[in-house]
């Protein structure tokens, strides 16, 4: 199997199986995004409590890159504290740009990489993570007092 079939074995499975498809009836925070230049949309719904995301779920309409990014995003930064999570999307973030980051941080998001190369595609797998970044650098900043 070539890194392409995986690749795209790995995208629909996400797209199509994940545990955090949903709202979360009793969140501490709900938060939208959307990418105007392909019509991809996301809700996250997080419960944090005690400096922690205890619990995050999303809901979005999309293209199968965008919704599999929600659903690998969700199960890395589910347990995370803010600081590790911010940390996180960070990385996530300066490897779409091409940048040097530390993968060990992204776990499974690291697959996709590749899509630093294609710049439409890489505004439908980061809008998960920019809208997450959302709520997690405010709750950082108001922490720090920044």
């Amino acid at each position: 199997m070539n890194f392409e079939q995986l690749y795209s074995d790995f995208i629909m499975y996400h797209f199509k199986n994940n545990s955090h498809r949903g709202r979360i009836e009793d969140c501490t925070y709900t938060v939208e995004g959307s990418n105007t230049s392909c019509g991809d949309s996301i809700t996250l719904y997080l419960i944090i409590g005690r400096g922690v995301v205890d619990t995050i779920g999303f809901e979005g309409e999309g293209c199968a890159i965008s919704q599999a990014s929600a659903a690998v995003m969700t199960e890395i930064l589910e347990g995370k504290s803010l600081d590790e999570a911010a940390a996180t999307i960070v990385n996530f973030e300066k490897m779409i740009r091409g940048e040097d980051y530390d993968g060990s941080k992204i776990g499974d998001a690291a697959f996709f990489e590749g899509l630093k190369e294609h710049p439409m595609r890489a505004k439908c797998v980061i809008l998960p993570w920019k809208t997450a970044a959302k709520v997690l650098v405010s709750k950082q900043q108001k922490k720090t007092g920044a």
